[in-house]
This record gives C-alpha cells, sequence and structure tokens, in this order.
C-alpha cells in the first residue's frame, strides 16, 4: 500500500509540476516605441529574404491544405476528430509515446505520466466511438495500456521506490502503429 502512495504523491507533483511552464512567464514589458521599432526592422528584413519565395509559399500553401483536407481535417466521426485534429492530436502523441518506449526513454515518473494521461484520453475516445473505430482505437493503446498495467503491479523489477526509477521491458509497439494507419484510413474513408 505504501509504494501506491508513494507512486500516487509522485505523479500528483509531476501533473502539478507539468502545469507550470516557461511559457506561462510573463514576457518583459516594452514599449511601443521599442515594439515598432522592432516590428518594422523584422518586417523589411523578412520582405527582402522573402522577395523571389513569395510564388512558392502560395503553391507550397495550398498543397498543405489539399493535403490536410485530404488527410481529414474534418472527419464525420467525432471520435476521429479527437483523435486526429484536436488540440495536441491524439496522434500525434501516440506517435511519439512509441517512439519513446522503442527507444527505451520511459523511464520516470514524468515520461510515464505523458504515457498515463495519453492512454486515459484514448480509452475515453475509444469508449465514445463506434464499435469498429474503438476497436482500431483500443488497439492503438494496446501498448500504452501494458505500461500502465506494468507500473501499476508496482514490481520491483519494473520500479524501483527508492530511485523513483521505472524500467520497463521491451514492448511490442508495430500492432499499435498498424492499427493507427488503418484509423486513419477508415475514419476518412
Amino acid at each position: 500500500m505504501k509504494k501506491f502512495s508513494v507512486v500516487a504523491l509522485a505523479m500528483t507533483a509531476t501533473l502539478a509540476l507539468g502545469a507550470c511552464s516557461a511559457e506561462d512567464e510573463p514576457e518583459e514589458a516594452t514599449t511601443s516605441e521599442e515594439s515598432a521599432d522592432e516590428g518594422t526592422e523584422e518586417t523589411s528584413d523578412t520582405a527582402e529574404e522573402t522577395g523571389d519565395e513569395t510564388g512558392d509559399t502560395a503553391e507550397e500553401t495550398g498543397d498543405a491544405a489539399d493535403q490536410t483536407e485530404a488527410a481529414g481535417g474534418e472527419y464525420s466521426e467525432p471520435a476521429c476528430n479527437e483523435f486526429f485534429t484536436e488540440g495536441g492530436p491524439l496522434a500525434d502523441r501516440a506517435e511519439a509515446a512509441r517512439s519513446a518506449l522503442e527507444a527505451g526513454e520511459v523511464t520516470d515518473q514524468v515520461t510515464y505520466s505523458e504515457v498515463m494521461l495519453l492512454k486515459s484520453r484514448l480509452d475515453a475516445t475509444a469508449e465514445e466511438a463506434p464499435e469498429d473505430i474503438s476497436s482500431l482505437i483500443t488497439t492503438v493503446n494496446a501498448p500504452f495500456t501494458e505500461v500502465v498495467d506494468l507500473v501499476n503491479e508496482g514490481s520491483e523489477d519494473v520500479v524501483d521506490p527508492d530511485a523513483g526509477t521505472i524500467t520497463l521491458p521491451e514492448i511490442d509497439t508495430h500492432a499499435s502503429a498498424d492499427a493507427q494507419a488503418e484509423l486513419e484510413t477508415a475514419c476518412a474513408g
């Protein structure tokens, strides 16, 4: 029971610290003249650098818009929207978490917390989705569920309570990646 309390305390502290980021710190106040001068210099520098690139940028922007629509900028299924397009898409987070697992980077409470939160979001998304979409999301979520189960078991082979480190066995992420590709096809179709 004591191990779970320590883990819960560590996770709470991690989440609280994660909420405080450097982006939340206020910027130094500048006068409107300084801001105007800096803005004018940056604008003229940018205009000189991009003079001939304007046509290329317009073409690239058009191509990017076409790709976004083709990739499903808006899906008819809400679970697909949540997975692929809404704030910090779960698809991107799932790819990053699989990469972290493959690289052996889930070794402490901070990285574990990211996986645990992703697992929870995927569980909630799968719960609201139709059966075919839900089953694919569950498969995408399988390695993250395995991580959470291993850590929650509290085995000293996985969690060192003294050092606070996590040592995970090799976890297969290939089926998860394949399911995510299938999910993208299913959502687009």
